[in-house]
């Protein structure tokens, strides 16, 4: 993903001519309240040695830059575990361009939770990781894939954990997990969220919608801290604050921070505005809005991966979602 810096007053003047758009997917996708009130329901804890192990699964892969065999191992991988859990599977597959490559095959992977169901909620991650370590100490490194167990590795792991409680605790409500493929490719400011801007234009089932979502990217790192990132707050500031206050109540305080940081261009951005959908990004930063110190080097490898962190968010996002069933979030 690609850091865009803005001053946010600038932000706020540059989107004026944006606010009646904003009010009206706002006032589309918002819940509104049902007449019957529903049960209350249970949320499922989750478990950190599993969602860790799947952090571990995905590394034994390799890297999983698109087109490499590691990416074709991992889609193999991937595609058969979503459907253990009893998901309506497809893929979404594409063909793209990066860095010195061309025509590249991608594939967003999509597994759906009761699919009948018209009240929906949209879950995220990117799947592949990055191509080169431009940010490495060793210049003899910077050229060569990353592992990528946070930036990627991470967000799939939760959403995978999330996926396996959700079989065994049924919800009532409809839920989608999406992995975006090619996202982490950029160079230069350009060619950031391909996957998700692919998905954006050309929605997996015709005229789909989701009530909001939640993008899980870098997630698991030791010393996280998950502040409200600007283009969260500007598109989907409800559900944004009601998931910072939630994770607050539930003791993870010391990770979601309620302060501000600038715009990301993530997945999420392209969720948004292209698919209209109200759509959070859960993503560590750094107070002044930076990525941590080992990001897109070769320290984000199992050793970054801080199992209470990864545990934190997880089961924060599985509690906005059961609590999102019943009407409590």
């Amino acid at each position: 993903m690609y850091k865009l810096f803005f001053i946010l007053t600038f932000f706020s003047l540059i989107n004026i001519g944006c606010k009646n758009d904003k009010s009206s997917a706002t006032e589309l996708n918002e819940k509104t309240i049902s007449a019957t009130p529903k049960k209350k329901a249970v949320v499922p804890p989750v478990n950190a040695d599993s969602t860790y192990a799947f952090v571990e699964k995905q590394l034994s892969f390799g890297t999983r830059v698109p087109g490499s065999p590691g990416h074709k191992a991992m889609k193999e991988w991937l595609v058969t575990k979503t459907k253990s859990y009893g998901l309506e599977v497809m893929v979404q597959e594409f063909t793209t361009s990066f860095m010195n490559k061309a025509n590249v095959k991608a594939y967003n992977i999509i597994a759906s939770l009761n699919p009948e169901k018209s009240e929906r909620i949209l879950l995220a991650a990117h799947w592949d990781t990055r191509l080169i370590a431009e940010k490495d100490p060793d210049a003899k490194k910077v050229n060569t894939p990353i592992m990528g167990a946070d930036d990627g590795g991470s967000g799939v792991a939760a959403l995978l954990e999330i996926m396996r409680v959700m079989s065994e605790k049924q919800i009532d409500l409809g839920v989608d997990f999406i992995f975006f493929d090619a996202e982490d490719q950029g160079n230069e400011g350009v060619d950031w969220c391909l996957g998700s801007q692919y998905w954006s234009k050309n929605l997996h089932k015709k005229d789909y919608k989701a009530d909001w979502g939640i993008l899980l990217d870098l997630i698991g790192a030791k010393g996280a801290m998950f502040h409200k990132e600007e283009f969260s707050r500007y598109y989907a500031k409800t559900y944004l604050d009601k998931v910072w206050a939630l994770a607050q109540k539930m003791g993870y305080g010391k990770y979601f921070i309620d302060q501000p940081v600038g715009t990301i261009q993530d997945d999420h951005y392209f969720v948004n505005t292209g698919a209209n959908i109200p759509m959070i990004d859960i993503i560590n930063t750094l107070p002044s809005g930076m990525f941590g110190s080992y990001h897109h080097t070769h320290k984000d490898d199992i050793g970054i991966i801080d199992k209470d962190v990864l545990k934190a968010v997880t089961q924060v996002t599985i509690a906005a979602v059961y609590k999102y069933s019943d009407g409590s979030l």
